[in-house]
């Protein structure tokens, strides 16, 4: 039975005032009872900021998993989505789009133009369907109601394809209500009076929720234009002309089920119309695989089915009951809407990056560039669940086999992050994350914030954040069940560390931080808007040191978690009094996962007594990134344990990991007599000194080495980029041959970056042949790296993983906007040092 609309007066009034006038009446309660001034709390800097930003970042395509997929950064409430199919043979429906799937036959899928506080634009090109398919998604200005406009125009030659397109929306975390009787203070229903015929016009949907409040949804038919396939039905209730609609109740976590219900609801159809018809020759392709509301399901899911030919665009909007009138988007204006979104989009693109030489002035370098951006923006994506996690396997000293995990659910938790990778990798990873912040901090560091807050609230009290986040079922789904299970034993790069390093020098550059002593209140003048987000910290950084402030024990325990499960062996081995050494713990005889670079060679045989220099320079890193949070907070005493650790770990860079007969830095071991050996894999591994600046500026026969070893031909030089392994080492271009020998561009970003800060500081020191090194390498590989990755993305219509060192082709992952996208960083950097 449909749940009734009708609500008490009491609840109504309940549930409106609760949604349009919370804060007010938070606010007056509160000064009634003279616990706060409102005057006051109204011009708190802070509270403003939050709330504007928490609005503006409510809804987004956050189901990134999905070519369209969009929900609220809410746990278990309305999720949204779009299916759809070529209705022109009876195999189409078995290829349905839903989920962005690596081997999907598209020519391009990504968002051309997108900003997550507003919207924006994406573009697939579906090779198997026939058709371009444009989604325009835009916000109204308070953030609480949204709209979606679909287009599809068919490939050249298939003019009058015909296309099946299924929009769903699900309310998940419905709960009764406390009022006697059958309502509820959630549901969502069809709003049309009900029709087996099908639906002439808009659907419409109408819901409430106790976080979103009284919400309509409409699924209109567009314009006149568009054209339905005109085959007569062979039933009454198979008419390709009109809308279909289909509901049922299924439970929570359930609704990202939705392709899978679909086609189910549609084979019981399809079994009706055989046992009715003896075949389905009768039914031409577009009717056969019409729903049909065969047993009179009315629930939480709903879907709703149009069929066109040819060119065709319809809309999607959502309106939440508190957007003002005047904000409300509507059929009218979302084309206005859409426009005016892509301006500011377009805009803000040219404020914040302006390219330097050679690609300033090219249109083409300019597009590219924005896509990237949009593209890995359109990655952000909200998590909420459980995750499975492993405390009981002991990482065994002596083994170094694979361990078969156990895990048991803990949380929920939610998480707000970026993806590196959509269709292959569409989950948040601890080691991506940092580079993947990059490229924003000078875009919307407001934003970069809101990320960094998501992930560090997952730090729980040992210290340990897990390295990959499989929240929820959804999420486990798209991850093989040998990886999803996570252990506390396992760290992962602390790239975060560095990203909110970089984003308290951005902000000390833009300001004083500010007394971190003072409360957060400001004068009534102290307002903010809709606009000024995306640089609220930089230009009031007393915001973020109160962050910090906030922040710091927990970055305290896991920086000590760190140091304390990875510590490797020193005195044992006669390796001095200096204890700052460490060992990647999980790692096997092929693969130390925790490290990032996979299967990047490392000594065999595995030793308890091995030490990792890529490891020790991380552990740098998160030492240097410590020490300067300690300095702003006035913790002058862990300031300087932390500048300790930071010299210790350079000393030991030097005196353990160095070695002068290789001219790099390497891993260490032990031979079968317990004596310490280098072994030197060149590479990446070799590099890691310099591309976390941990080298001492004196030591300028170590700086050329990196230079040397970086522009040999017959080691890590090629013209694409700086290859991840050396040409001379045995393990070139073997095995699986993912981190052994193709261009990965997160590392390349990093040694472009350590060429000009070790130039910068340096090259006053440099004779004239290492500075002419520093500046021809910096400028030749910059230009090779973007080169390559715009005539890939020209080819293929994507960004990837990773790049052939022998060819320049694309390999991996596609749509890898994670940290590829540091590309944009590059052709951001100076042409030359």
């Amino acid at each position: 039975m449909r749940v009734s609309i009708q609500f008490s007066s009491v609840l109504c009034l309940i549930l409106l005032f609760r949604y349009s006038l919370t804060e007010q009446f938070e606010f007056d309660v509160l000064a009634e009872n003279g616990e706060v001034d409102v005057a006051q709390f109204n011009s708190d800097l802070e509270h403003q900021y939050s709330k504007l930003s928490n609005d503006s970042l409510l809804w987004g395509p956050y189901r990134s998993a999905l070519y369209f997929g969009i929900r609220p950064r809410l746990p278990n409430s309305l999720i949204s989505g779009l299916m759809w199919y070529s209705a022109d043979g009876y195999d189409g429906v078995g290829r349905m789009r839903h989920f962005y799937e690596q081997g999907d036959n598209m020519r391009r899928a990504n968002w051309v133009s997108y900003d997550p506080r507003v919207g924006g634009r994406q573009v697939i090109e579906d090779e198997e369907c026939h058709i371009r398919i444009i989604i325009d998604f835009v916000k109204s200005d308070d953030g609480k109601s949204w709209a979606v406009k679909v287009r599809a125009q068919p490939h050249k030659g298939y003019e009058n394809v015909k296309t099946s397109f299924i929009w769903y929306s699900g309310l998940e975390g419905e709960k009764k209500s406390p009022i006697e009787g059958d309502t509820r203070t959630g549901y969502l229903q069809l709003d049309n009076p009900k029709s087996a015929l099908g639906y002439e016009g808009t659907v419409k949907l109408t819901g409430i929720s106790e976080e979103l409040g009284i919400f309509d949804i409409e699924i209109n038919d567009g314009p006149g234009t568009n054209r339905h396939p005109i085959s007569k039905p062979v039933t009454p209730d198979l008419d390709p002309t009109r809308a279909h609609h289909i509901s049922l109740r299924v439970p929570d976590d359930n609704v990202w089920k939705a392709r899978d219900i679909f086609v189910t609801m549609l084979q019981e159809s399809v079994k009706d119309l055989v046992e009715k018809y003896s075949t389905l020759n009768e039914f031409p392709p577009e009717q056969a695989f019409i729903i049909r509301d065969l047993n009179g399901f009315e629930g939480n899911l709903h879907f709703v089915q149009k069929i066109y030919q040819g060119a065709c665009e319809f809309d999607i909007i959502y309106t939440n009951a508190i957007t003002p009138a005047t904000e409300k988007i509507t059929s009218k204006n979302i084309n206005s809407k859409i426009k005016q979104v892509l301006t500011l989009i377009n805009e803000k693109f040219n404020q914040h990056f302006s390219l330097n030489k050679p690609f300033d002035n090219s249109s083409k370098f300019r597009k590219f560039g924005k896509e990237i951006l949009s593209g890995l923006l359109g990655g952000i994506s909200y998590f909420h669940g459980d995750h499975l996690v492993d405390r009981e396997t002991a990482f065994d000293e002596d083994s170094f086999e694979s361990h078969q995990l156990t895990g048991y659910p803990e949380g929920p938790h939610e998480l707000f992050t970026l993806v590196p990778s959509r269709p292959f990798f569409p989950r948040g990873f601890l080691w991506d994350e940092g580079f993947h912040l990059l490229p924003l901090l000078k875009y919307d560091s407001d934003l970069v914030m809101e990320i960094m807050k998501s992930w560090f609230s997952l730090i729980d009290d040992d210290g340990w954040i897990a390295r990959e986040q499989i929240l929820g079922p959804e999420s486990r789904s798209r991850v093989p069940e040998q990886f999803q299970v996570q252990s506390p034993e396992i760290v992962n790069p602390p790239t975060l560390m560095l990203a909110f390093t970089y984003l308290l020098e951005s902000a000390k550059s833009a300001g004083n931080y500010g007394n971190v002593n003072e409360p957060l209140f400001y004068s009534d003048e102290a307002i903010i808007t809709h606009k000024d987000l995306g640089s609220v910290i930089l230009n009031n950084p007393e915001l973020l040191t109160n962050y910090t402030k906030e922040i710091y024990p927990r970055l305290k325990t896991h920086y000590e978690w760190f140091r304390r499960t990875q510590k490797g062996y020193v005195e044992e081995f006669g390796r001095g009094a200096n204890l700052e050494a460490y060992r990647w713990r999980g790692r096997t005889i092929t693969h130390c996962l925790a490290s990032g670079i996979d299967d990047y060679p490392r000594p065999n045989p595995a030793d308890v007594a091995e030490l990792n220099v890529d490891l020790l320079s991380w552990i740098g890193v998160m030492s240097r990134s410590m020490k300067l949070i300690a300095q702003l907070l006035k913790h002058d005493e862990d300031a300087e344990i932390f500048a300790q650790h930071e010299d210790n770990v350079v000393d030991n860079l030097s005196k353990l990991h160095w070695s002068d007969e290789e001219k790099a830095y390497c891993d260490v071991t032990v031979d079968e007599d317990d004596e310490n050996i280098k072994v030197c894999h060149k590479g990446y591994l070799s590099l890691f000194p310099f591309l976390t600046k941990l080298i001492h500026i004196e030591e300028l026969d170590k700086l050329e080495a990196m230079v040397d070893l970086i522009s040999d031909p017959e080691e890590l030089w090629s013209d694409y980029g700086i290859r991840s392994l050396s040409k001379s080492n045995q393990f070139y271009r073997t095995e699986e041959n993912y981190w052994r020998s193709p261009i990965w561009l997160n590392i390349n970003y990093l040694i472009l970056e350590g060429l000009q800060h070790y130039y910068d500081v340096a090259h006053i020191r440099m004779n004239s042949d290492i500075s002419n090194k520093f500046k021809r390498v910096y400028k030749d590989l910059r230009l090779n790296l973007v080169n390559n990755v715009v005539e890939q993305w020209e080819n293929t219509g994507y960004v990837w993983e990773q790049y052939d060192d022998e060819t320049g082709n694309a390999k991996g992952a596609k749509n890898f906007l994670g940290w590829t996208s540091t590309i944009l960083l590059i052709m951001n950097m100076a042409e030359e040092l």
